[in-house]
């Protein structure tokens, strides 16, 4: 018993500058070696700016990141967000686009680093034998060294990283020396947009992979001290920090290397070797440092794509989604050998098959879909559960990201238009889709159903149904909250023409196979018998036995096809990661319905309520409020009070507009009170003294960010014993788009 309540958690030993340095040796690699011929060859000149924009397209991503990884730690990434917010669909779309991606950015290492190798052997050996040759073997080394679980130490990791950084600063040093020592240093940069503004956003698109590898700082957010703090100050001096770097890489190839033609075409003629070949011509040994910096940052960042690609596939078969195979693990090298495998494959037949700009567009395609869809569920995630705990925020959400969204979109079509090779890389990109769309509709989507029956066993069943229109899921753990529960759900069902089905699950541990269970139900089996009394309403028994009591929930409000999930809560909870308990926060995060989460005071009787308070900012959870208190109201007569608390006199004015819209909407005659102070929270609690029942819609209206701040509904039960109704409303991408346009 005491082994259940020990917490294991990392130890918080990472500091500011050690994430910080963390972000950097994730984005200064080998795209900045690799591409900045080839950019320079397309943007000319404004290269420079192409760089400072997208480094201003990046940030509202990493903070999109910095976000979702604070408020929701438990994840791994981009591709457990969008699972854990999105339809299971869409889950394993950016599983899917997160595999593709990374082993392409690893073909991209690569075929860079065959390049180098070639130039060492140029005039000896044929120049694409050799780099096709050498970029083979190294795609084959790694994948080894992947398979035997030889991994990079952090002390040699931070040394490749700050050999890199040096290399780069001593050679801007030398560079913007040699471009503003020239007395006509202008003349480098004229033209500065040679293609116009398109070629800018297409050498912008081409670019983007280099500005992604901050993601591992939230990553790591487990292990930060104060990550509040840290993690968004990481991210954005880290990506600063690399978009400097590349700034005035360019500006020292452009200005510092002399050439019969114009520098950017020079550098464009050049393509992957651009920076190698130029370096000599600005700092002593430049050639040799440069390439040298090249072949180690190709080799570390293969190393830690096909780790990193190898892992998304074994995550992805783990959760059903590919074949358990893939999630199958070497035993005497603790290693996912055929993911691994499989990733090796993918990343050969690009390296192989497919120039460098092709291999580095298709990345970047498929880079820019995932972040769209992280942006996305940022936004998602605001509406569809507003009081998750965040700490730390994204400013202007929806309309950061829907910026970030549209301009990635918008890189991503001139990449694709301008490049030589920008259409077959299109190509591959949606060949890869069509092929993951075919895999899930063929293959995973039932697997995942099969996954789920096995970890959620039903052990017993009693009542009937009689199929009515609204379905009422009420789940309990305590059986007396379960005779409030039924009580408050039956006068629903009533109003709703509804039927109840009500629900107990026994947990056991993930070790513990689910026949087990079989024996410990029998005091389930009378409460539930007690409690199918109560209902006036159809009503029906089931009892789960799982690991997993939110997954319980969720599959059976599935299954049911429930329209309202009902809970209880004890009105605290021990784990600041959660606002509501790690049973009830996954459910209102992922329940494919409305629901209701209850905190009754002791004896509380819903056929004695005849006061309710609503407090409101509108918002499409409290217009949820409204409507199931209007629909009780046919059952129950009792007055109803809509209160707004605001810090000054502004706020009470908007408040008062709110409260208006809100009658007018609901058609419900309810009173009006206004209420000054400098404590939200606590004057909710005082106006709540004088009634029997509160109902919360949760709401993250602008103006009434200081209401609901934080935790809200926790810190009100706290200041009040009156019973306290959480109402969250199933939110739809349609309903936000309707609500911003």
């Amino acid at each position: 018993m005491m082994s259940q309540k020990i917490e294991v958690k990392l130890n918080k030993d990472l500091g500011f500058f050690d994430i910080t340095m963390i972000g950097i040796a994730g984005m200064i690699g080998a795209g900045v070696f690799a591409l900045t011929g080839i950019a320079a060859g397309i943007s000319g000149p404004a290269l420079i700016i192409a760089f400072f924009f997208n480094g201003l397209i990046a940030t509202i991503t990493a903070l999109a990141y910095a976000e979702l990884g604070s408020s929701m730690p438990q994840a791994g990434g981009g591709y457990v967000w969008i699972k854990e917010s999105f339809p299971q669909s869409a889950g394993f779309i950016a599983g899917w686009i997160d595999w593709f991606a990374h082993s392409v950015a690893c073909a991209l290492y690569a075929v860079t680093f065959g390049a180098f190798v070639a130039v060492i052997l140029e005039g000896y050996m044929p120049f694409i034998l050799v780099s096709k040759v050498s970029s083979f073997l190294a795609v084959t080394l790694f994948a080894y060294v992947n398979y035997i679980g030889v991994k990079e130490s952090g002390k040699v990791g931070g040394i490749i990283t700050l050999t890199k950084v040096v290399i780069l600063l001593v050679f801007t040093i030398f560079g913007v020396y040699r471009t503003f020592s020239n007395p006509e240093w202008v003349l480098r940069f004229t033209p500065f947009m040679p293609n116009g503004m398109q070629g800018v956003l297409a050498a912008m698109g081409l670019t983007y992979i280099a500005f992604e590898g901050y993601e591992i700082i939230v990553q790591s957010g487990e292990e930060v001290k104060n990550p509040e703090k840290n993690i968004p100050r990481a991210v954005l001096v880290s990506l600063w920090v690399a978009t400097l770097i590349y700034i005035l890489v360019a500006v020292s190839v452009l200005g510092g290397i002399d050439s019969d033609r114009p520098s950017w075409m020079y550098l464009g003629e050049l393509g992957e070797l651009g920076l190698i070949k130029t370096a000599g011509s600005i700092m002593p040994f430049g050639f040799a440092i440069l390439l040298f910096a090249g072949l180690v940052s190709t080799t570390s960042a293969m190393n830690a794509t096909i780790y990193s690609s190898s892992r998304v596939a074994f995550a992805m078969a783990r959760d059903s989604f590919l074949p358990r195979a893939l999630s199958e693990i070497d035993v005497r090298r603790r290693t996912p050998r055929n993911s691994i495998f499989f990733s090796y494959i993918i990343i050969s037949a690009m390296t192989l098959s497919l120039p460098i700009e092709a291999v580095a567009a298709s990345a970047n395609i498929m880079f820019i879909l995932l972040f769209v869809m992280v942006n996305l569920t940022l936004i998602l995630m605001r509406y569809k559960a507003p009081n998750l705990n965040r700490p730390f925020k994204v400013p202007f959400v929806p309309y950061l990201p829907i910026v970030a969204v549209i301009l990635q979109f918008v890189i991503g079509y001139f990449m694709i238009s301008m490049l030589e090779h920008g259409f077959l890389a299109l190509a591959v990109s949606v060949l890869w889709i069509v092929l993951g769309i075919v895999i899930y509709s063929s293959y995973s989507k039932e697997k995942v159903k099969e996954a789920i029956k096995e970890e959620i066993k039903t052990v017993f069943e009693e009542g009937h149904l009689e199929e009515r229109p609204y379905r009422i899921l009420v789940a309990y753990a305590n059986p007396a909250i379960g005779k409030m529960l039924l009580e408050f759900s039956d006068f629903i069902a009533k109003a709703k023409n509804g039927e109840i089905k009500v629900m107990n699950v026994v947990k056991l541990p993930e070790q513990t196979p689910l026949k087990a269970g079989m024996k410990l139900v029998r005091e389930q089996i009378e409460e539930i018998d007690e409690l199918l009394r109560i209902p006036s309403s159809p009503a029906k028994g089931v009892i789960k036995v799982a690991h997993s009591v939110s997954d319980a929930i969720i599959s059976e409000a599935a299954e049911y096809k429930a329209n309202l999930v009902v809970l209880g809560w004890r009105g605290r909870t021990f784990r600041r990661d959660f606002v509501f308990g790690s049973t009830i926060d996954p459910v209102l995060l992922k329940a494919p319905c409305d629901v209701i989460v209850t905190r009754p005071e002791p004896g509380f009787n819903i056929k004695k309520v005849e006061r309710v308070l609503i407090p409101t900012a509108g918002g499409p959870h409290v217009r949820f409020a409204l409507q199931l208190v209007k629909d009780l109201m046919q059952i129950s007569k009792f007055d109803v009070s809509l209160c707004f608390v605001g810090k000054n006199e502004s706020e009470l004015r908007k408040g008062k507009a709110v409260i208006e819209a809100c009658r007018k909407e609901s058609g419900i005659d309810a009173d009006e009170i206004l209420k000054l102070s400098d404590d939200p929270i606590k004057g909710i609690a005082e106006i709540a003294r004088n009634y029997d029942m509160m109902f919360v819609g949760a709401s993250d209206e602008p103006f009434f960010k200081n209401f609901i701040k934080g935790m809200f509904v926790e810190k009100l039960v706290k200041e009040t014993n009156k019973t306290v109704v959480m109402v969250r409303k199933k939110i739809k991408v349609y309903d936000i788009i309707r609500r911003l346009f």
